[in-house]
């Protein structure tokens, strides 16, 4: 029976897809003359009888699941309501409540073993499930029929979410998603009726809706792996748009949080460590506080963990589960839509999308200009900024580059400069004060752009501000070089981008005068930079000074003549600018704080958060080029300086043997007591024994001092000589248990070279306790992460092979470069510089092995290749492995 009723429903369903005459109408009768003879059937309390009816109930599942596919239309006459004896009847309530009673009866009684009612409460809420989906079925194509009222009564859908509660606690995993869609259902259908009613709720009371959020999570944790599908149930039942916009439901109380509030607490809280159940997360809960913004200021603390969110975890698998799972893909379906569907879904499987997702959020609701809206905005900025003055992590002057206070600075930064755009006139005096206090502290360059680019549009929009708060920091002798070059940066872009012309000739008669005085900075970063910004300010706003028209006094039109002359003339400031070009055209004031201009890669980016390389680090960059190539020609002068004294040291040795040889002792003796008034033959100062011992004292010291000059070059040479030529690139690596780890496997494995990016990271205390003392064996060098292009160019010219970390024979001059611990090799440095990528064979589920361990392998098999091939010459391979 069950496979017959399945065959025919299968082919019912086929059939209604493609077509929708009359002739199915027989089929679709047949159908539903079977519902009614399996749902009104009575039980009887056997195990025979109970057996009975779970295959009768299995055969029912497919049954109604071929009933309840949209567009089927041959059931509008037994499903919609009748008028018998003055009372409306509802034949899907009927069934629904009869179904419920018979089935709850079999599972009640005790006559099935507890496996049969396990698969017995399966087909329960699978047919739970189709019965309430064919109403929605009927909503969805009303257009097409005559209005229907509601087809399930008030009493029977709240006797159904009651028992969906008293079910989800003890629910397996393979009905989760069935009856969470009966959750959703309920809820809808209550809607439906509310507003056909003309009802004021739904007549869910605050304590059934804790008890079904406390045993839907109960349900969620008991789940062994997160999918998409009841994760997206998930959501979609419990945060339902019928029942969100009850305040009541996020509020506090004496109880504690309210119930959807204390939900969306634990899943974000348990969703840090499944980037999946986030990104789920931050799709829905956006899209309904886009839609209930008075809701939002409910969720400031929800909303900084999704700003700030960022997870070292890749799920590689989201986008093939939910390309290949139609269940998965209906269910996400459900979820309330992105505030901007199109841009956030460029980030749908990066750890990006939470962040953008509440980027666009908030792009979106000040375009509402609500109250509600504004005022969820202007909480959320002064959070973030007081988290950003006053957070343990977020206020930390001293930090690692690409480390997590890194990552974080940056990620509430970027989404500060999205709500620059709450800033008003109530708010603008804290919001600048916090501002000042972060661009006063040390920051790295990554951080530093962002926080330059929300004083900027601040300044913009508030022209008064600017004047007022940046004149009196300019004079301030006190300031931190790296503060006074943001500020320098802030001054000069409000003057560029100032809208209005009097707005703008003000900013230059306020704000260039007291930049002027930089340009002489003994500060040798602060002093280019502002001659960059200068010379860009007289490029663009020259004819606006009009110094040729002016009054003021001559000498002074003619230091700015002969200024802006030989910033322009001048070859190492034109360097300076080819070496930046474009960078300064960076700035947009109309996109710089939308979540497309920070969140979109732009192709000078540096690969790190959406991070582009700032102009600031662009300057130091080409500063740090410089006196490298100064550095190196100090060598070769002081080389070639030392080469021509050693040629003349040479000859006039050569004239000191030619002497001693042709005029005799005497002479040679003057040479060691020279005493030039003196006419005394030395045999008159001292014996001829004498003469001779001290002689052969100093040949004897010479002799131990040329030996032990020897010795030292040799054993020099044999340490040397003992190192492999293998180069590791480790500049990338940030993270210090890595570096220590990969330390000591370099030394052990005697590579000739190991690069890492910041040398002060030897002196971590973690570093040493991990790399027990191999720093001290192992040559070491610093390149900075900008500066791994050049270095590895350089390594290639003098015939190394790069490798980026497959059988692959390691040629004896080797460099091997390791990725980030997360997003691995640029792909600039992999096309550029690197010669062959190597892949280590995995034969596991999980994504990846350690840098240190992967380091630690191509290392093993340079060394092992090495030696074969100097198996047959040299001595055996030292034991020390």
């Amino acid at each position: 029976m069950i496979w017959s009723m399945r065959c025919v429903s299968s082919v019912v369903t086929w059939c209604n897809h493609y077509t929708s005459d009359v002739s199915l109408h027989s089929a679709f009768s047949f159908l539903w003359e079977f519902c009614w003879e399996v749902i009104q059937h009575c039980t009887y309390a056997t195990e025979t009888g109970a057996e009975l009816h779970l295959a009768a109930y299995e055969a029912l599942v497919y049954v109604l699941s071929a009933l309840s596919t949209p567009a089927i239309y041959h059931l509008l006459d037994f499903v919609e309501p009748k008028q018998l004896n003055g009372t409306v009847k509802l034949p899907l309530d009927f069934l629904a409540t009869t179904f419920l009673g018979n089935i709850n009866s079999i599972l009640t009684n005790g006559v099935l073993t507890r496996s049969r009612r396990a698969v017995l409460m399966c087909w329960k809420w699978l047919c739970v499930d189709s019965l309430l989906s064919i109403s929605r079925c009927w909503d969805q194509n009303k257009s097409q029929l005559k209005s229907l009222g509601p087809l399930f009564s008030d009493s029977t859908l709240r006797t159904i979410f009651l028992d969906i509660t008293e079910s989800l606690e003890n629910a397996g995993e393979n009905f989760v998603v069935s009856i969470l869609r009966c959750v959703r259902s309920v809820l809808g259908l209550l809607q439906f009726n509310m507003s056909h009613g003309n009802l004021s709720s739904l007549g869910i009371s605050y304590e059934m809706m804790m008890q079904l959020v406390k045993s839907s999570w109960i349900l969620h944790l008991s789940c062994n792996k997160r999918r998409i599908a009841p994760i997206a149930a998930l959501l979609s039942a419990i945060l339902h748009p019928s029942i969100f916009p009850n305040l009541e439901l996020h509020q506090a109380n004496e109880k504690g949080p309210g119930p959807l509030k204390w939900f969306v607490e634990n899943l974000l809280n348990e969703g840090s460590k499944s980037p999946r159940t986030i990104r789920l997360a931050a799709l829905h809960l956006s899209g309904l506080w886009l839609m209930y913004p008075n809701t939002v200021r409910f969720y400031m603390e929800e909303l900084k963990l999704l700003a700030l969110y960022g997870s070292v975890a890749f799920d590689e698998d989201f986008e093939a589960e939910l390309s290949e799972n139609h269940e998965a893909r209906f269910e996400v379906s459900m979820l309330a839509q992105s505030p901007d569907r199109e841009f956030t879904e460029v980030f749908i499987n990066t750890e990006l999308y939470a962040r953008v997702s509440v980027a666009a959020l908030f792009h979106q609701l000040k375009s509402l200009g609500t109250e509600e809206a504004l005022q969820s905005g202007k909480l959320f900025l002064l959070k973030l900024l007081d988290s950003a003055v006053n957070d343990n992590d977020l206020s930390k002057e001293l930090y690692k580059k690409y480390s997590s206070v890194h990552r974080r600075k940056v990620r509430v930064w970027q989404m500060i400069c999205v709500l620059s755009h709450y800033v008003e006139e109530d708010i603008v005096e804290e919001v600048t004060s916090s501002a000042h206090i972060c661009l006063y502290r040390n920051n790295l360059p990554a951080v530093r752009q962002f926080l330059e680019t929300f004083a900027i549009l601040i300044y913009l929009k508030f022209p008064t501000l600017a004047e007022k708060q940046l004149v009196p920091i300019f004079h301030d002798n006190e300031m931190r070089q790296q503060a006074l070059s943001s500020y320098v940066f802030i001054a000069a872009n409000v003057m560029l981008h100032s809208r209005e012309l009097s707005a703008q000739r003000n900013h230059l008669n306020q704000l260039l005068p007291p930049i002027i005085p930089f340009l002489t900075s003994h500060h040798h970063s602060l002093r280019s930079f502002t001659q960059l910004l200068v010379h860009c300010v007289f490029s663009k706003l020259w004819p606006i000074l009009q110094l040729e028209s002016s009054k003021e006094p001559f000498i002074e039109r003619r230091c700015f003549q002969d200024l802006r002359q030989y910033l322009a003339a001048n070859t190492d400031c034109a360097r300076l600018r080819v070496s930046i070009e474009g960078f300064l055209d960076v700035f947009d004031p109309d996109t710089s704080g939308t979540p497309s201009g920070i969140f979109t890669a732009r192709p000078e980016s540096s690969g790190f958060e959406c991070v582009p390389v700032s102009v600031l680090e662009r300057v130091n960059n080409f500063l740090n080029d410089v006196r490298e190539e100064l550095r190196d020609c100090m060598i070769k002068d002081a080389a070639a300086i030392k080469n021509e004294d050693l040629a003349a040291g040479k000859h006039n040795q050569e004239d000191l043997e030619k002497t001693i040889t042709t005029k005799g002792s005497q002479d040679f003796q003057k040479k060691i007591i020279p005493q030039r008034d003196s006419e005394q033959a030395p045999s008159a100062i001292m014996g001829n024994n004498d003469i001779s011992r001290l002689l052969f004292e100093i040949e004897e010291d010479d002799g131990m001092f040329n030996l032990a000059v020897e010795s030292r070059k040799e054993a020099a040479e044999t340490v040397r000589r003992s190192h492999q030529e293998l180069i590791v690139m480790a500049s990338l690596v940030d993270r210090i248990p890595n570096l220590a780890g990969l330390t000591r496997t370099c030394e052990i494995f005697k590579a000739g070279l190991l690069a890492v990016s910041d040398m002060v990271v030897v002196q971590d205390k973690q570093f040493r306790l991990i790399s027990v003392t191999a720093e001290k064996w192992v040559p070491m060098v610093e390149v900075p992460v900008e500066s791994v292009r050049a270095f590895l160019g350089r390594k290639r010219a003098e015939g190394y092979t790069v490798v980026g970390l497959d059988e692959f024979v390691f040629p004896e001059k080797t460099v091997v470069v390791l990725g980030r611990e997360k997003e691995g090799i640029p792909v600039d440095v992999i096309q550029q510089v690197v010669d062959v990528c190597v892949e280590i064979p995995q034969l596991g589920v999980v994504r990846s092995l350690n840098v240190h361990v992967s380091a630690a392998i191509a290392i093993w098999d340079y060394t092992r290749q090495n030696h074969a091939r100097r198996a047959s010459s040299q001595s055996q391979f030292p034991p020390r492995y």
